[in-house]
């Protein structure tokens, strides 16, 4: 694929696939719950992924592939793990991006009062990250650059403003009991996912080895932006207000803007979902690309444009089928809680897939004790999740079993056909 972005736009790229639905609904549930406690859930979250993002920085600049996590699967434990890892991506991306664009479109449907709106917004923002997408990684990811710094702006201005008006409250030493901050610690790793996202548009960058700083930079700016929500919350909205678990953004905006504060809310949630869908429709179709022309996928889908490389097939596939899982989510023939959950438990399971082909390819001495942080990590936020992440474990592990019975069944086929011919 041809090499059109750099390190600032693979930045908002970055920002893009990662400040979605999460930081619309997180930061709020997470006050409700801990009160101003809800800190250690976010710091403790922060703190270790640090590790896992470690890994996939060091698999990124070393094996840049359009298939990402399939790619660094394939070449740490063999085919089979990578097209399991693969399709397992794939799912988690089918799954989580019609999920966030419902959730713009509910969103945006309360906001302006239309209720249409609800499954209009979604099939329309499919749409025009698919037309984006047609157009290729560097016109994406122009338009990042646009819709991030939008977000970035609104989200810093409404926190400030809350710190403004109503001051500072610092946040709570208290410690809350084990069982409600792991439960809430669960939650809050889902806005630390996204990263392995990003990977699969690092075939396309001019130069793989500032992919690390890619990824510290994006890090760092999500830390703040989610620290800045968190204090303005702590500023202006009492923990036990209802709608915390429902529009926690609306309820601060309008406690620091005043009349103003909807149409904020409504420009910020359009901009947030809009970059995430945009980012994550283009990374979506790269892996399938990626997937295609390792022979795990069909091959039409392997096609790319001459012009520019940009795999245009792939693009309209991938924008094809979400917007009809997005329409029938939306409809509320498929429950697109599910779709958050399947998401967001497979998005961990390729942390953990990611932390072990790290494991595997890095060799000995300190790459052991990044390793030995990552599977503290792994294990225990498993642990704290309960059944939804262990039946997204399960889930990898038929993955692994039926994607093995078949490469044996094709290659005794293969073998058979040989021998006939023979």
């Amino acid at each position: 694929m041809r090499k059109s972005l750099g390190g600032a736009v693979g930045t908002f790229l970055a920002l893009s696939t990662i400040l979605g639905s999460g930081m619309m609904i997180l930061p709020g549930t997470s006050y409700q719950q801990l009160g101003r406690s809800a800190w250690l859930a976010w710091a403790v979250a922060a703190v270790s992924v640090i590790p896992l993002l470690y890994c996939y920085a060091w698999l990124g600049r070393r094996h840049p592939s359009a298939s990402g996590v399939a790619r660094y699967g394939e070449v740490a434990f063999g085919a089979t793990t990578g097209r399991s890892a693969g399709l397992l991506a794939t799912l988690a991306l089918v799954a989580g991006i019609p999920a966030t664009a419902i959730t713009g479109g509910r969103y945006v449907a309360q906001f302006s009062g239309v209720p249409s709106l609800a499954w209009v917004f979604p099939v329309a923002v499919l749409a025009v990250a698919t037309v984006i997408g047609c157009r290729g990684a560097d016109v994406s990811g122009r338009v990042q650059v646009v819709l991030v710094l939008a977000l970035f702006t609104l989200v810093t201005c409404t926190a400030l403003a809350a710190l403004g008006v109503h001051g500072v409250r610092a946040p709570s030493a208290a410690v809350p009991a084990p069982g409600e901050l792991g439960g809430v610690l669960t939650a809050v790793y889902v806005a630390f996912t996204g990263w392995e996202t990003v990977a699969f548009t690092f075939e396309e960058h001019k130069r793989p080895d500032v992919i690390p700083r890619v990824f510290a930079a994006s890090y760092v700016i999500v830390v703040a932006l989610y620290g800045l929500v968190l204090l303005g919350l702590f500023s202006a909205v009492d923990p036990t207000d209802k709608a915390l678990d429902r529009a926690p953004l609306l309820l601060l905006a309008e406690r620091s803007l005043g009349d103003l504060g909807r149409p904020v809310t409504l420009a910020l949630v359009v901009a947030a979902i809009a970059a995430n869908v945009c980012a994550s429709v283009l990374a979506l179709s790269r892996l399938v690309f990626g997937m295609a022309r390792s022979g795990y996928l069909p091959g039409t889908l392997n096609r790319v444009r001459d012009r520019d490389g940009n795999p245009v097939t792939a693009v309209v596939a991938v924008g094809a089928v979400l917007t009809v899982i997005a329409f029938l989510g939306a409809a509320g023939i498929m429950s697109f809680q599910s779709l958050f959950v399947l998401s967001g438990g497979i998005y961990f399971v390729l942390y953990g897939l990611g932390a072990a082909a790290y494991t595997k390819l890095a060799g000995q001495g300190p790459p052991r004790v990044v390793a030995v942080l990552c599977a503290v990590t792994v294990v225990a936020v498993t642990v704290l999740a309960g059944p939804p992440l262990w039946m997204c474990w399960a889930l990898f592990a038929v993955v692994l079993l039926v994607t093995a019975a078949v490469t044996r069944l094709r290659a005794r086929r293969a073998h058979g056909a040989e021998e006939s011919a023979g």
